[in-house]
């Protein structure tokens, strides 16, 4: 019954928010009302009340194009025929002289659409703003205003052809919106809250017969054509069609499509328009995929899931933390030789403070859709939880699956800039570092992989499945054992923080801390071998790399570290024989000082070796943990020395 579900808790959402249908806040995406959907208008057209053509104008593509229109549950799904809008609609259906300037005959176009004007105009929910269209329209002028006022541009015989293009599509399908002007200001059709309301109702009292609604469990007018346009305006995708009768998609368990599935028509609305609401204001959608999260029964946000642990808090106005303040946290007095201890003590701080506003009966939901076909929608995964429950699943992923990276943080895209610290990784960048190429600046990989592996994290971010599963980590610990494949930033941020993040997760569940992975694990050889290779790697980095003035470095190569790396892996013991001897000529570069600390670390990693482990067993992905941590450690401790110097 996941499948009611979903429809039941969208439209329960819609509920809550119902006061923000059809609201346009600061660019912020429109949960549209009931019976409404949205189209890009080409052409926007202003006339007087009394159905008087002022003035037309094109539109730039972009958001000032989206438009929120009325519509009928056959011109909603139209694909062909005729199924007009009941206002805002293409040329072809609200121009009386489209035949006239086109040649091509589209006069019952226009009649149905006017027929379906008028039957609003003399209703009870009629308004002065559409009588004022039907006046206009009523009179066959469009186009001929539309020329006049150089909107439109005919060839040399008068004819309006689709050589020309507005937004790039031809002139002839243009869609057109209105603005009435008023006694006081112009009024845009399509902000107008009184007129959603009043078509809503008109709509609704046209319903036809009465039928049980599977979702809500009432008897209710019901619908067997259900909204697209669900990810975004051009999205023609559905989640509910049954229009395939030949094609067995209901034939062979029901007779009729309605035995199926029987929605009504108010709840699909609802679902729909909440569904497409929280994709477009805080949904993920990427790779042909879309996933929300959400608060049902709170217009109340709630950490991104699909981001990582630091951006999954941008935007949630009770999160007090400033995340375009980011240099306060970096030139504090304590954060003075650590920064990402005073960082993280805050935004801690922060983060349980919102913590604390989450009730025990908040309920949260999680969605995820996929393509299942070139028009249709499958849902992948749905979870419902309590607030607290999503709050502790959520906490206890971003607390352990964690390593320290860069990443790029900051509320406004122009003011991002990079920041160091421990954080948790987001699934699609666990998906690329065990899927992903680097054939550009950065990772690539195939999108059905990429949905595939993060609907397999979903359930290990909400608490559902314990642990990552093992064929993911064995994968990116490949990637993270072929450094010589990628830029170095590209594989050390983005490959092996990454992969030891999630190995973090997976051992005992998140209780190997950075701080204190080299003493609770020095016994452990995979571990030994990974220091061990961590010190050979940046030995030659000392040795070989000309720097500048600056201490920039001025060219690099592969280090042998890096070259046998894959071959380090398979076969520990022989390949660091091999690597060992192939650093005798780099290790009298060196000077005195770094000679003797790096001796000084391989005589305390060998010495850790029992007899036994000394071998060619394959390492596990343990090592990767064990270089990372070696590799810091002495990068620090060079630095300290570097920075003694310096000082007078």
């Amino acid at each position: 019954m996941i499948y009611l579900a979903w429809l039941k808790t969208l439209a329960d959402t819609y509920d809550v928010c119902a006061e923000l249908a059809g609201v346009d806040r600061n660019d912020q995406a429109v949960l549209l009302p009931i019976s409404h959907s949205t189209f890009n208008a080409q052409i926007e057209v202003t006339i007087d009340l009394n159905g008087n053509f002022q003035r037309a104008r094109k539109l730039d593509k972009g958001r000032d194009a989206v438009t929120v229109i009325p519509v009928t549950e056959d011109s909603a799904a139209r694909s062909s025929g005729i199924a007009p809008h009941p206002l805002c609609d293409k040329l072809c259906y609200i121009a009386g002289d489209y035949t006239s300037y086109t040649g091509d005959n589209k006069e019952k176009y226009y009649e149905a659409y006017m027929e379906l004007l008028r039957d609003w105009t003399e209703s009870e929910y009629s308004h002065p703003m559409i009588e004022a269209v039907y006046k206009y329209l009523g009179r066959r002028t469009l186009i001929q205003d539309l020329i006049m006022s150089k909107t439109l541009e005919p060839n040399d015989n008068g004819i309006i052809t689709d050589q020309v293009k507005i937004q790039g599509l031809g002139q002839t399908g243009a869609n057109v919106r209105f603005i009435v002007f008023g006694a006081v200001m112009p009024q845009e059709v399509w902000k107008n809250q009184e007129l959603y309301r009043k078509y809503s109702e008109y709509y609704r009292q046209r319903a036809g017969g009465k039928k049980l609604c599977y979702a809500s469990g009432k008897t209710a007018s019901c619908s067997d054509k259900h909204p697209s346009k669900i990810r975004n305006s051009a999205d023609k995708a559905k989640l509910i069609s049954g229009n395939d009768e030949s094609g067995f998609t209901y034939r062979g368990r029901f007779t009729t499509k309605e035995q199926a599935v029987s929605v009504g028509y108010d709840t699909s609305q609802k679902a729909h328009n909440a569904l497409r609401w929280l994709l477009q204001k805080q949904g993920y959608t990427r790779d042909e995929s879309a996933i929300v999260c959400w608060m049902v029964n709170r217009n109340r946000q709630v950490p991104d899931m699909m981001k990582d642990s630091i951006n999954a808090w941008h935007g949630i106005d009770e999160f007090d933390f400033d995340f375009d303040n980011l240099d306060t946290y970096e030139t504090a007095d304590i954060a003075k030789y650590d920064t990402g201890k005073y960082f993280a003590q805050q935004f801690n701080n922060a983060v349980n403070g919102y913590a604390g506003k989450i009730r025990a009966e908040d309920k949260i939901a999680v969605i995820a859709l996929d393509a299942a076909t070139t028009g249709r929608l499958s849902v992948v995964y749905y979870d419902e939880m309590g607030g607290d429950q999503y709050i502790n699943a959520i906490l206890n992923w971003q607390q352990h699956c964690k390593w320290r990276r860069s990443i790029k943080a900051g509320n406004m895209e122009e003011s991002r800039r990079r920041i160091t610290c421990e954080c948790t990784p987001s699934p699609r960048d666990m998906a690329l570092a065990a899927y992903g190429v680097q054939r550009t600046e950065w990772l690539e990989a195939e999108g059905k992989l990429i949905r595939a592996t993060i609907m397999r994290l979903l359930p290990c971010i909400t608490g559902k499945k314990g642990k990552i599963p093992q064929d993911i980590i064995r994968a990116a610990v490949r990637r993270a054992s072929m450094p010589q494949t990628m830029g170095d930033f590209i594989w050390y941020n983005d490959v092996l923080c990454v992969t030891c993040a999630m190995i973090r997760f997976n051992y005992e569940r998140g209780n190997m801390t950075m701080d204190n992975f080299l003493h609770d694990n020095g016994k452990d050889r995979n571990v030994l071998f990974g220091r061990l290779l961590a010190v050979y790697d940046y030995m030659e980095q000392r040795a070989m790399y000309e720097r500048d003035e600056n201490g920039k470095v001025k060219e690099g190569r592969t280090t042998n570290a890096k070259r046998y790396w894959n071959a380090y892996s398979s076969r520990p013991a022989r390949t660091s024989k091999t690597i060992r001897e192939n650093l005798i000529a780099y290790e009298r570069k060196l000077n005195d000082y770094e000679r003797k600390k790096f001796e000084e670390w391989i005589g305390e990693i060998m010495t850790q070796f029992a007899e036994s482990q000394f071998d060619n067993t394959a390492l596990t992905e343990m090592y990767l943990p064990g270089y990372y941590q070696q590799i810091e450690y002495m990068k620090k401790s060079f630095q300290k020395k570097d920075s003694t110097e310096s000082q007078p």
